[in-house]
């Protein structure tokens, strides 16, 4: 008996215990505050804890005004750039090296500026550096011209002086068989004259650099005087024709060095590009030499003031 109002008295505390704890969690105390929400609806929790932002304000005017003048210098670095690779060999190394400077310094300005004033003054220093490239390009320029000119005027003496000596007949010959032309002129004379229309006179030996034989030979070997053999006027036909022929090709070897600094245009083929070049100046066949189209080519760059194709 006593033990079973001892087990209704423990399973009646607990329930009761149950009960109060259900009670506690189910109505909240009188007077208590209810704990606030850290996330509204639809508003992430970060919303809260970002710092205020102050409006940023941007000068449209004076934004638009750096873009105008690094635009502006950009295109004048381009240029720069472009006047720099042209005037290679035409202006003073000097010259060219103070547009390279103010030229890096004014791409420089583009990237990194932020001053209006700043990329005004790099324009402003570039500009007179790229001036005075430009007035020694241009005083290369018109010096090369009248250089070329000249030449273009030398080679038109020398064909009217080559034209009036072809036109020459043969009137007689000579008890010693030397062949004269009207007006007394001899064979040898009259090549002399071939030669000195091209700028050239002649030294008569009886071999050429070691050439001899029965054909004309012909050498150069600088200077504007070029060595032919005697047998270049044993004949006026000869002299006309042959010796005619050897007289210009070595001539052609004068002017090319003269125009070029050497004789070696076209390489080991220099020779077939004089005999090409003396076809051009007005000979009638080349010298033995041969030539094929290029050698014609750098003959008639040569023709044309050049030094390479």
């Amino acid at each position: 008996m006593k033990l079973h109002v001892r087990k209704l008295s423990v399973l009646s505390i607990a329930t009761a215990l149950i009960a109060t704890l259900a009670l506690g969690f189910a109505t909240p105390s009188v007077g208590a505050v209810a704990a606030p929400s850290l996330r509204a609806d639809n508003v992430p929790t970060w919303w809260y804890q970002a710092p205020e932002v102050r409006e940023a304000k941007v000068d449209v005017e004076q934004m638009l005004a750096m873009m105008d003048v690094k635009v502006a210098l950009r295109i004048e670095v381009r240029l720069a750039d472009e006047l720099f690779a042209s005037s290679a060999g035409k202006a003073a190394e000097e010259t060219r090296r103070a547009l390279a400077k103010e030229r890096n310094r004014a791409h420089a300005a583009v990237l990194l500026a932020d001053d209006v004033a700043a990329v005004s003054a790099a324009a402003e220093q570039l500009a007179p550096a790229v001036t005075a490239v430009k007035d020694e390009v241009a005083a290369w320029e018109k010096a090369e011209a009248a250089r070329k000119a000249e030449e273009a005027r030398k080679a038109e003496e020398a064909r009217k002086a080559q034209a009036a000596a072809a036109s020459r007949t043969v009137t007689t010959t000579s008890a010693t068989g030397t062949a004269t032309a009207s007006g007394g002129q001899t064979a040898q004379q009259y090549l002399n004259s071939v030669a000195a229309g091209y700028g050239t006179s002649i030294n008569w030996a009886a071999s050429a650099c070691g050439h001899s034989g029965s054909w004309v030979s012909g050498c150069y070997t600088g200077g504007p005087t070029i060595t032919v053999t005697t047998n270049a006027y044993s004949s006026w036909s000869r002299a006309k024709g042959e010796g005619r022929n050897v007289v210009i090709h070595e001539a052609a070897h004068f002017l090319t060095r003269q125009q070029c600094g050497t004789i070696y245009v076209g390489g080991d083929r220099f020779e077939n590009v004089a005999d090409a070049y003396a076809v051009l100046l007005g000979a009638g066949a080349g010298t033995g030499y041969g030539y094929n189209s290029t050698d014609m080519a750098w003959a008639k760059a040569i023709a044309a003031g050049g030094c390479s194709l």
